[in-house]
Order: C-alpha cells, then structure tokens, then sequence
C-alpha cells in the first residue's frame, strides 16, 4: 500500500493520526472522507488501510450509481460503455486511489439521480455530502435548480405539478449546508475561519479553502482561466516537466466536452461547464502551474454521458 501514500494522502494521514490542525494546511482538507474512514484506520490500526478500503468502495458504489443515472437518458448498453469510459479514463485509476474523487463523484451523482426523480430532499443530503468530501460540491446547486425548473417548465398550468417541484427550493438549500457544517467547524474548534474582503482571492481562501493552504502548495490562486492557461504554456516553453501531461489531458477533455454536449442536459451541461472552467482557473505556481487538472476535471462526469452514444456508434460503424 505504500506506493498511494503521496499528495493529498499524506495530507489525510496526518489528519488521521493527529487530527486537523489551523496552523500546517490540513484544514484545507473537508471531512467526509477522514470522517468514514477513522473508525477503520483506528480499529486496524492502519490508517492507510481505511482510506484505501473507505475510496475503494465509494468508486464501486459510484460505478452502480453511475449506470443508473446514465440509464435515464441512454439505453443499456450505451449506459454501460458510459461507465466503462468513466472507469477506464485515463485518470480513472484515481478513483481506487485513497483520494477523494471516487467519494465525491459517488455523492455528486447520487445528487443528481435523485433530483431527477424528484425526491429533493435526499438529493439535498447528497449535495451537503459532496460538499464535505470537495469545495467543488458548492456547485452542484446549480444542476439541482435547473431541474426544479425543468420540473416547473413541464408543469405548464398544472399548479399541482408546480408545488411539488417548488419543494425542491428548501432542499436546494442544504447543498451549502454541507459548507456551513464545515465551517463552523473550522471557526469554533480551529478558529481557522477569518473573512479577509480585501480582494476576491483572499476572500476565497480566508474563509472557503483555509488561510493556511500555503502549507499543502504555497503559491496558488483562483485567476482567469486563460490567464492560468498562458503561465502553463509558459513554464512549458521554459522548462518542460509535468505541466505538459498536464495540459495534454486537460486540453484533450476540452473537445471531448464538445463532442458530449448535444446529448447532455441542461443542468449537465451548466454543471460540466463550471467545473471546467474553475479546474482550468486554480492556477498553483510557476513550477507546476497545472497540478491536479486532470484530477479535477475528471469530476465533470456528465461528459462521459454524453459520448457513450458516439463511442458505442463508432464502433459499431467498424
């Protein structure tokens, strides 16, 4: 096992075995994941063996999960090639990783299934969950509202059909719930939380991320995502390194999301978008301007929707 324990599972060891901390960057890891797999790590006695265990059953539930909410727009088969493109992506292997992909990815789409079925209230739980596994959980507020308006939409002036779609609006509410919990844990326990207003990326990391984020990568921001693009491409004429597999798959995702668009959603597509552009926007320093794009943009799982029925049309086109 010891070939995982590197990056952001060093990070939830560290939480593991001495709990969270305001003052070396662990604060800028969100519970949910640390949460399920203590009791695990506490009763083997190995840590690194609650987080693999705790990931690696997340991403099969979120494989079954996955086929059933693809099932909903797509046929059997074209479900199937689309949860095969998603566990066989080229960072797929991430999600038997002890990271916390495969954890949020379960929780976001099981988010998603379940507003698509209106039961809005157990959609909202779901939302508060990937929230506490990922920051990036905070978006799916926008796929759950597109629905409740598809619902209304659909509705026409049938008022029945318009309230039960509008009980979705309080539920929509608990999706930053899942934030709220976090930090009021980061203010009261580890007094980490101190709203700084001065600019909108000291507002981002004082109160969203943590203040002590600069311990996990020391310089990193949220800038334009073209201008993240040009420092990449930078450090890429001045010293090639990682920064150009990095850009290789996250520019490669780019046309892939084109390639999905006319067979997604709506709320899939706003979501898919968000999600792109604040991967290609978290800018983290001049030596690896682009770590972990790949990673994230993985979490736009909608894509993978999208293409099966191209891939299953391609192929049987051979």
């Amino acid at each position: 096992m010891l070939p995982w324990a590197r990056w952001d599972v060093n990070w939830y060891l560290r939480i593991i075995t001495e709990g969270y901390n305001a003052e070396n960057g662990t604060a800028q890891f969100h519970p949910l994941l640390f949460w399920l797999s203590m009791p695990i790590s506490r009763l083997s006695g190995m840590p690194l063996f609650g987080l693999i265990l705790i990931s690696s059953l997340a991403s099969l539930a979120l494989l079954l999960v996955f086929e059933r909410y693809a099932r909903l727009d797509l046929p059997q088969s074209d479900a199937r090639t689309a949860t095969l493109l998603l566990a066989c992506a080229p960072l797929g292997f991430i999600l038997f990783v002890p990271y916390t992909e495969g954890l949020f990815l379960l929780c976001s789409v099981l988010c998603l299934l379940l507003a698509r079925h209106g039961n809005w209230w157990f959609a909202g739980v779901a939302g508060a969950a990937a929230v506490l596994t990922r920051q990036q959980g905070l978006f799916l507020v926008v796929p759950i509202a597109l629905e409740i308006w598809e619902r209304i939409r659909q509705a026409g002036d049938r008022p029945t059909q318009i309230r039960r779609a509008l009980r979705g609006l309080p539920a929509l509410a608990l999706v930053p719930v899942g934030m709220l919990i976090w930090l009021l844990y980061r203010g009261i326990v580890l007094d980490d939380v101190r709203p700084d207003t001065t600019n909108l990326q000291t507002w981002i990391y004082s109160l969203l991320i943590s203040p002590s984020a600069n311990k996990v990568v020391s310089l990193q921001a949220f800038i334009l995502p073209w201008e993240a693009l040009a420092l990449a491409f930078e450090r890429l004429v001045a010293a090639p390194s990682y920064v150009g597999i990095d850009l290789i798959f996250g520019l490669g995702f780019v046309p892939l999301v084109v390639l999905a668009w006319p067979r997604m959603r709506w709320s899939e597509r706003a979501y898919t978008i968000i999600i792109v552009l604040v991967s290609f926007a978290y800018y983290t320093g001049p030596t690896h301007p682009y770590m972990g794009l790949p990673r994230h943009l993985l979490l736009a799982f909608p894509v993978f929707i999208g293409l099966a029925p191209l891939v299953r049309g391609t192929c049987a086109s051979q």
